[in-house]
């Protein structure tokens, strides 16, 4: 009975997890083999089986989607990972009050709610609103509230928002590296520059993978931003694969379908993890 009990304290884990997670999922799973139609009384009315996942494969509108947001993955991606590597490095150089205090300064915009955060910022791209005041002095045409230009009013919104939180993330892997290491190489007449680029930048690897794993989930799963500036501007429905089930659950009510899209973007996201956990875990 003694080996038997650490498993009881993971009773409490495997609770929550059942609740909140497989049963969720078996749930939307068992949805998305229905069609019930608009007058039934239970959503679990007349089995179709995989219908639903040969419907969702075919859609043109959730699939522009999910080309929309690879296109942000590929601008955002290198931004955040040199944009972040690069601030992390500077802040892990500077000791004392300076680098506390850039810390706080970097890691601030992830404390501001997202909405808020989209909403300040969308009001800016407004008429009358500096960066779009300053486009026009700058005399380029070009207005980030329209549909054409809105992936951009996006990217810029989510660097402001996650940049801090990745640069937290390298700092941890920063932190994590023995100071033996560093010693070792300062005896040996290493540079600073030696010192990243043999050193920092190796045993960084895993958590650029993890930050880049993190990156390709939550692109695909946005929606406070897309939602939030689409009230300032017109967007279209399938704008994001997480737009587009809002707008089949709430508007068309097509609630089985709208499981099915549910549970594919889910696998897909599984399927993402999965990749980005064997890589990371190959650098160990």
């Amino acid at each position: 009975m003694a080996k038997l009990t650490p498993l009881y304290f993971l009773i409490p884990f495997f609770a929550l997890f059942t609740v909140f997670i497989i049963l969720p999922l078996a749930y939307t799973f068992g949805l998305s083999l229905f069609n019930a139609p608009a007058a039934a009384t239970s959503l679990f009315t007349n089995l179709v089986g995989g219908s639903q996942y040969s419907r969702v494969l075919s859609d043109v509108a959730f699939w522009q989607g999910y080309g929309s947001m690879l296109f942000l993955t590929c601008m955002w991606l290198p931004i955040s990972l040199v944009g972040s590597l690069l601030i992390a490095l500077f802040l892990d150089s500077r000791r004392g009050r300076l680098g506390a205090f850039g810390k706080i300064v970097v890691f601030l915009p992830y404390g501001v709610p997202t909405v808020i955060g989209t909403l300040m910022w969308g009001y800016m791209y407004t008429a009358g609103g500096p960066i779009y005041d300053l486009l026009a002095a700058l005399r380029i045409p070009v207005n980030l509230l329209s549909p054409s230009a809105m992936i951009y009013a996006m990217l810029n919104v989510i660097v402001w928002e996650w940049m801090g939180y990745n640069v937290i993330i390298l700092l941890a892997g920063l932190n994590a590296i023995p100071l033996h290491f560093y010693d070792s190489a300062r005896l040996d007449g290493a540079s600073s520059w030696q010192l990243t680029r043999y050193i920092k930048l190796p045993m960084l690897k895993k958590y650029l993978i993890f930050m880049s794993m993190l990156t390709i989930i939550g692109d695909q799963l946005l929606f406070n931003e897309p939602f939030t500036l689409s009230n300032l501007s017109s967007l279209p429905f399938g704008f994001t694969p997480n737009l587009y089930i809002f707008h089949v659950t709430y508007f068309l009510q097509e609630f089985n379908y709208a499981a099915a899209v549910a549970f594919i973007v889910i696998a897909i996201s599984f399927i993402v993890a999965v990749i980005g956990v064997r890589f990371f875990r190959a650098e160990d």
